[in-house]
């Protein structure tokens, strides 16, 4: 029988030259839970080598926790979109055991942090999430964070959400569309009624959205506006 490697073996042989005494030691780390691997894994996401990078990930998101969390957020501002998309797709799978760090990013003065707090956060059911992400779709300045939150909002299904989606309504038409998606995605009595009162507020082009979005809910109760709009509309949003 092989022997298991020693916490002092793995760190060793995380930082050899090796690709493949690396790829070992990296699966022997997730393997036994190594906390302490972590600072070193979450480095070799710089790592040129595809299957260093492979097993790496799997050992992250299999030992996990705060540290790892919080190991994981500085390279979001890695310059490598390869490496940030990384600690992204990690992030989204692991935050939910640090929530706070995460949501403290959606408060970073860099708005692109802020995009990929908010796109990351929209993986986590959490009613203190669904609250910051209310928040920053109504107050954020930046109008793709704002669009990122009404996404997220929209993954995350929180009928709570639905008044601040509403707001939203009235914001730039890269956020409408958001919105509408998101209320979609909703698809309770409230989110119905929403996309009925905004008919009659947006742009023809969010009309057809909104059309579109009421379709794929399915609910009886926008048929009789929607009946109108076949008589009132020509074109495009008549055959939609």
């Amino acid at each position: 029988v092989e022997e298991k490697m020693t916490e002092k073996e793995i760190l060793q042989a995380l930082d050899s030259d090796d690709a493949t005494v690396v790829r070992q030691a990296a699966f022997e780390a997730a393997n036994q839970g190594l906390k302490s691997a972590l600072p070193v894994l979450v480095k070799l996401f710089e790592s040129h080598s595809m299957g260093i990078i492979e097993a790496v990930e799997v050992a992250v998101r299999k030992i996990r926790g705060e540290e790892a969390v919080r190991l994981i957020i500085p390279v979001l501002r890695n310059e490598d979109a390869t490496v940030r998309n990384i600690s992204m797709d990690i992030l989204r799978e692991i935050a939910e055991d640090d929530v706070q760090s995460m949501i403290d990013l959606v408060y970073d003065e860099d708005p692109d942090i802020r995009i990929f707090a908010t796109d990351i956060l929209g993986s986590i059911k959490n009613a203190s999430v669904v609250q910051v992400l209310c928040e920053a779709l109504e107050h954020d300045p930046e109008v793709n964070v704002r669009y990122q939150v009404a996404i997220s909002l929209g993954e995350i299904k929180d009928p709570k959400c639905v008044e601040a989606l509403k707001k939203a309504i009235a914001d730039e038409e890269w956020v409408q569309y958001a919105a509408i998606g998101a209320l979609a995605k909703i698809r309770d009595t409230q989110s119905v009624d929403i996309l009925l009162q905004a008919l009659d507020t947006v742009s023809p082009l969010v009309v057809s959205i909104i059309i579109e979005a009421l379709g794929d809910i399915g609910s009886v109760k926008s048929v009789p506006r929607l009946l109108e709009y076949l008589s009132k509309w020509d074109g495009p949003i008549r055959i939609k």
